[in-house]
């Protein structure tokens, strides 16, 4: 038999324009998240200027926030449809638009106009994340989405730092920022190769849309995603007035003190991507819940400063920044590269509303009885709930978190044959951290194949949790586990023959080192047409190797 590995739907960028898109969207967010957070800071300038109110500024400040979050969708989709090379220059356009107005603007109405185009930049998120998704190549994602995290937060931290040490300017300092923006939309439109040909735009974007909704995977990092990228906003917006009311700390002191926490945010984000490189993500985010919890319980008895309240700030930032950095490596590994930007929109869109929670209620309960301790319990309490939900259902909740894989895992010939018959071997303990991933492939094949799965458990549990995974990902299929010996008794081929003629999906638990030859003993049995062993690859991520037996197809190379 010859061993080979299936060819992937589309290549990556070479490395070197990848480390170049890597290094231009961040840059990017970092100026278009600058953009988005404007009004804010420029509020009781404003409001002097216009004789606005601090409710009437303050209102003003959330109408930007509001139209970032609701134009990620749209400008996700349409970054999967025409790509990011358009998508990343007009964001760009429309934001320096927004910011030159904001120096002539004059009256209520104008602000309002422009606080709205200012939003736009919010969108700049989807699409430089699919641009980043589309240039790396599969094994990668996961660290350079992580490493693009790290650029969100260090946008944060330095955006809190300017505010707190330079005065921004109506005249000089916003121009300057729109002539950014605008040489940024140059360099995009020129370096960028994020540009689909016809063949690989998506079809139907918004019954993908609501599928996407509908998906597990989407629902548990939606949720991730607002608390741990929420409670990093929360560091850099409210985390100056929480030590202002709370220590007396001086207003520069605060904002700067609020700068280094989010830094060390953008720090732990990269090391969250490593880690779920080498370890389940889901078991990270459930230790950086349990983390977050415990260390908002000591804040909430508002220790001192010095030796006890800033250390634990500081522990929230890197729990908040591993969490943060992990999700979006899960959303890296197993989003499509053609549907990236429409992921990363709806994801991005539900979680910013999930993430401005834990600020309004730190807000409302200090108002109305004039300390965050209880504020910060119902925090410690959320997330020791959230922690406790992946513990409890991490059955099937690490297999389950993974998007439908496109990649071809057959030949051509052999993906055009609906009625195949495919035997998959899995080795469970081997790509334990990509249970979830494994699952996406596994589901995706079947919706095109017979399929049987040979799986090495190793007593772990973990072909169990692939069972729940599968049904998680096909609810219209059967799904079974059983287990057999090697090689298999008579009695168990002639079951899961007619398993596979019945078209339930059965799962062969097999206690070996390797379970490939138990695979390819099963396929002579049931008269397969091909076997697949799934692995690991430094490059490619995870990966089909195709074995066709010479007995039922033709040999591939020389």
């Amino acid at each position: 038999m010859l061993m080979r590995r299936a060819d992937p739907p589309g290549r990556a960028a070479p490395a070197s324009w990848a480390g170049v898109t890597l290094a231009l969207t961040v840059t990017g967010y970092v100026l278009h998240y600058w953009t988005w957070m404007l009004i804010g800071p420029m509020g009781p300038q404003l409001g002097y200027r216009f004789g606005l109110d601090a409710g009437t500024w303050a209102l003003l400040g959330i109408v930007p926030l509001v139209v970032g979050v609701l134009v990620r969708v749209p400008a996700g989709m349409l970054a999967d449809r025409f790509g990011a090379r358009i998508v990343l220059p007009v964001v760009s356009v429309v934001a320096a638009i927004g910011v030159a107005a904001l120096t002539v603007a004059d009256g209520l109405a104008a602000l309002i106009a422009v606080a709205c185009t200012i939003g736009v930049a919010g969108a700049g998120l989807p699409a430089a994340a699919a641009a980043v998704v589309r240039a790396v190549a599969p094994g990668r994602r996961a660290s350079a989405l992580s490493l693009f995290a790290a650029g969100m937060c260090l946008a944060a931290a330095t955006g809190v730092a300017v505010r707190a040490t330079v005065a921004i300017d109506r005249g000089h300092g916003l121009l300057i920022l729109a002539c950014a923006l605008l040489g940024h939309a140059g360099l995009s439109a020129v370096v960028l190769r994020d540009r689909p040909t016809a063949g690989q735009r998506p079809a139907g974007a918004w019954s993908a849309v609501a599928a996407l909704v509908r998906r597990p995977a989407t629902r548990h990092l939606t949720i991730w995603y607002g608390v741990s990228c929420g409670g990093l906003v929360a560091l850099d917006v409210y985390l100056p007035e929480y030590l202002h009311n709370t220590f007396g700390v001086g207003w520069t002191a605060a904002m700067l003190g609020a700068a280094a926490a989010v830094g060390l945010g953008a720090m732990a984000g990269s090391f969250g991507g490593w880690l779920c490189r080498r370890r389940a993500p889901t078991a990270v985010i459930g230790v950086c819940f349990t983390a977050l919890a415990a260390l908002l319980l000591v804040l909430a008895f508002e220790p001192p400063l010095a030796w006890v309240a800033g250390p634990v700030l500081g522990g929230v930032a890197v729990a908040l920044g591993t969490a943060f950095g992990s999700v979006l490596a899960l959303i890296g590994r197993t989003a499509p590269p053609a549907h990236a930007g429409t992921i990363t929109g709806v994801i991005g869109a539900a979680g910013s509303g999930v993430g401005l929670f834990p600020p309004l209620l730190l807000n409302t309960m200090h108002d109305l009885n004039g300390s965050y301790t209880i504020g910060l319990i119902l925090l410690a309490t959320a997330a020791v709930c959230g922690a406790g939900s992946l513990r409890a259902r991490r059955a099937w909740i690490g297999a389950a978190v993974a998007f439908p894989a496109p990649a071809a895992v057959a030949s051509p010939a052999d993906a055009a044959s609906q009625a195949a018959t495919t035997i998959v071997s899995l080795d469970g303990p081997q790509v334990r951290a990509y249970f979830g991933d494994a699952t996406a492939v596994l589901a995706a094949l079947a919706t095109r194949h017979e399929v049987a799965v040979v799986c090495r458990d190793g007593g772990t549990g973990l072909g169990f949790q692939l069972v729940a995974g599968l049904r998680r990902h096909l609810p219209a299929h059967t799904v079974l586990a059983i287990t057999a010996e090697t090689p298999p008794h008579p009695h168990e081929t002639a079951a899961i023959a007619e398993m596979i003629d019945a078209g339930t999906i059965p799962l062969v638990l097999v206690d070996d080192v390797d379970p490939t030859p138990t695979a390819l003993l099963l396929a002579a049995a049931v008269d397969a047409d091909q076997v697949l062993q799934l692995g690991l690859d430094r490059v490619e991520g995870l990966i089909p190797f195709q074995r066709l037996p010479t007995t039922h197809l033709p040999l591939v190379g020389g």
